[in-house]
């Protein structure tokens, strides 16, 4: 199995291969001037659905206004220029392929990035999406023998319909996602995202963007999605990739007897491609982690190092991503929310943990990770064999 696994990586990496940057990209693209300001900026994403928009200048790429950055800022206003609040944003090649391009956006969260050309690698040419790669996944056959399970996100990081929007921006906010389903009971009702907030809340440029956590008391249920899509635990991930390509969105909820277990997003399957990248050592990438944190990184190194170990007696380990967030559970103190992702051959393994001291936590998350690709192989077989 382990043989028959490798081929298939192979076919699957040569396919992916085949695509370039300049296949797929957007040549019709929204952007913005560095004296825009932002309600022009969310009228942008509102009519586009784009949450990364390039900054240009004299034709060449300035920089980049994000959604999650105007989300993470406070006391921005409708009059705020962009040029305050633009950041520098990786671009790519036209000649870039696919898994080099899906792994900067798993590193930068980003959903559209510019593509530059000229000496100077500033003329922007297009934009590539997250959803265009996607695209290409739903025509990939190989890909189906890579099941939803194998790659959702669990537990379900979810809303009650009759919550109230401010603090499912709040949860957004503190996990740096922008989708999130939203529950009646134990059935999924719809699903709450940015173009939802920013629909019910922007007002010609007259809030600030503090005012999306701070005053909304709206329930969740009167401005989500309904009808929410769906698929099930055991499909496979290019059926996944059809539904998100055929109907234009980027999460859907996993169900197992109706009931949702887990969450698959294009982030999801960007990072199955990046995953398939060659590469000599492994890539991790530590995301979200305060000034005050950063002391700990040679620690936290230092207990990755050791469950990587274990875990590369049974596969080749690609790619770890390792994302932190704080929030308040109630009281003063600040609690840790840590979710990882780990690339091994042609697996995605994801984990999270919650706890209040940071290395602790690390170490449930790490330990996690290594029970999870210790059990997979059975898993993978009794699959197998509840098919034939």
């Amino acid at each position: 199995m382990d043989l028959q696994d490798h081929k298939k990586l192979e076919i699957l990496r040569s396919q992916i291969e085949s695509y370039k940057v300049s296949d797929i990209m957007n040549t019709d693209f929204p952007t913005l001037s560095p004296e825009d300001r932002v309600s022009e900026v969310l009228s942008l994403f509102k009519k586009t659905g784009y949450q990364e928009i390039p900054v240009v200048v004299d034709g060449g790429f300035d920089g980049v206004v994000s959604y999650g950055t105007l989300l993470k800022k406070k006391g921005i206003t409708g009059e705020t220029k962009v040029k305050n609040v633009m950041i520098g944003g990786s671009t790519v090649s036209p000649d870039d392929n696919l898994m080099d391009v899906a792994e900067k956006m798993v590193v930068s969260n980003f959903r559209q990035m510019a593509v530059v050309t000229g000496s100077s690698k500033k003329k922007i040419a297009g934009i590539i999406s997250r959803a265009a790669i996607v695209e290409v996944v739903s025509r990939l056959k190989t890909i189906n023998e890579i099941r939803v399970w194998e790659v959702m996100t669990n537990p379900v990081e979810s809303v009650s319909a009759s919550d109230t929007l401010d603090k499912a921006v709040e949860l957004m906010r503190a996990l740096d996602i922008r989708t999130v389903p939203v529950l009646e009971g134990e059935k999924i009702k719809g699903i709450l995202g940015m173009n939802e907030v920013i629909e019910y809340n922007w007002k010609a440029g007259n809030r600030s963007l503090s005012d999306l956590t701070d005053h909304i008391k709206v329930e969740v249920g009167s401005i989500c999605t309904d009808m929410a899509l769906t698929i099930n635990w055991d499909s496979d991930i290019e059926e996944a990739a059809e539904i998100m390509s055929e109907n234009k969105i980027s999460t859907l909820p996993v169900l197992e007897s109706g009931i949702p277990v887990g969450v698959i997003t294009q982030y999801d399957i960007i990072e199955v491609v990046a995953a398939c990248r060659q590469r000599d050592m492994l890539f991790v990438q530590l995301s979200g982690l305060s000034d005050s944190d950063k002391e700990y990184s040679d620690q936290i190194y230092e207990e990755i190092q050791s469950e990587i170990t274990k875990i590369s007696k049974v596969g080749k380990p690609n790619s770890l991503t390792i994302h932190f967030a704080k929030y308040n559970d109630g009281g003063e103190r600040q609690k840790f929310s840590i979710s990882a992702r780990l690339a091994l051959d042609s697996d995605v393994f994801t984990a999270k943990e919650v706890g209040w001291d940071l290395m602790k936590t690390v170490s449930i998350l790490m330990k996690k990770i290594t029970s999870a690709v210790m059990d997979r192989k059975d898993a993978k077989d009794t699959f197998r064999k509840r098919k034939k």
